[in-house]
């Protein structure tokens, strides 16, 4: 009878904390899922769910706020998902907020995550649908990644070659990789063009500062730019040039007209130019003139010692005097 009843009693512990565990148990299960509080349906379409299933996580920010309820295909472009998310969290997700497909971890289940919008937007409603964002699959990441692994070692095969090549050809190329005094040269020829662009640099500044200048109606070009009354004297100037011209052209047809008349004809002028023998006779009658004129000084001299003459001419000197005298 004792052991019968401590049998009986050891079963009644054992199934009374059985079923506490399996209360506790569907507590956070239920907890989890949302069973037991306030919710809420949110909307979202998605072109590829990529492996999500029903019960799935739905996190806000990184925090696990609901659960994806129903997953539906509506066209082979578009799954409508529908997730059961706390009641609270409509006084923080908007209608701009974005939903993606992402993992939990590594290679853990689907989840969705919403990122949250903008303050501008409104807040959203029961049954209200937010965008989606395509998410990236990992299965074409990585056959991606395999293709660029491939070509790359196409591309290092490739390079491999070409090395080889230049290694062996001792060629251009392996003349600019290898050669020292052509590195030389070619800092040389950087050295003076970087001297030759500073030299630039200093004209175009002086030219700047020439072309201020002259904006500025400083100097004989910005005066001939800015003066409004130069132009106009400037055109009087070439205006009285010309007719300067002008005036000597017909003065030189005037002179050839008188030349040629003096040519052609037999005038004293023609006669004067061109007849050496009357050159020769007016030299001639000069030199007489000068030698009648030296004898006529002679014979006054002459005169003036003369007893005859000698007072005449001392009076006349005294008036001279006198009247000199008088003027001063």
């Amino acid at each position: 009878m004792n052991k019968e009843t401590n049998h009986r009693i050891r079963l009644g512990i054992f199934v009374t904390t059985g079923i506490i565990f399996l209360i506790i148990a569907l507590y956070f299960i239920g907890n989890n899922r949302n069973m037991f509080g306030s919710t809420f349906k949110l909307y979202s379409t998605f072109q590829n769910v990529n492996g999500l299933q029903p019960g799935n996580n739905v996190r806000y920010s990184g925090i696990d706020v609901g659960t994806v309820e129903k997953i539906e295909i509506i066209n082979d472009t578009s799954v409508h998902v529908q997730m059961v998310v706390e009641e609270k969290l409509k006084e923080h997700i908007r209608r701009n907020s974005i939903a993606s497909i992402g993992t939990d971890g590594l290679m853990g289940n689907k989840l969705v995550n919403i990122d949250p919008g903008t303050l501008d937007a409104p807040l959203i409603k029961e049954n209200d649908e937010i965008p989606s964002m395509r998410s990236v699959n990992t299965e074409e990441m990585l056959r991606t990644l395999e293709l660029t692994n491939q070509n790359i070692a196409i591309v290092s095969a490739d390079l491999k070659d070409i090395t080889r090549s230049v290694q062996k050809s001792h060629g251009t190329l392996y003349k600019v990789l290898m050669d020292t005094t052509l590195a030389e040269g070619m800092e040389s020829t950087l050295n003076n063009i970087q001297s030759v662009s500073k030299d630039l640099s200093n004209i175009t500044g002086e030219l700047s500062s020439l072309v201020n200048s002259v904006k500025s109606g400083k100097g004989t070009v910005g005066m001939l730019l800015k003066d409004t009354v130069l132009p106009s004297n400037l055109q009087v100037t070439i205006n009285n040039v010309k007719l300067s011209s002008q005036r000597i052209a017909d003065l030189s047809v005037s002179m050839t007209d008188m030349i040629q008349k003096i040519n052609g004809s037999k005038g004293t002028v023609n006669s004067l130019l061109y007849d050496s023998a009357l050159v020769n006779n007016l030299k001639q009658s000069m030199q007489n003139i000068q030698a009648g004129t030296d004898n006529f000084n002679q014979n006054m001299e002459a005169l003036k010692n003369s007893f005859l003459f000698r007072s005449y001419f001392r009076n006349l000197e005294k008036e001279k005097e006198k009247a000199a005298k008088k003027q001063k």
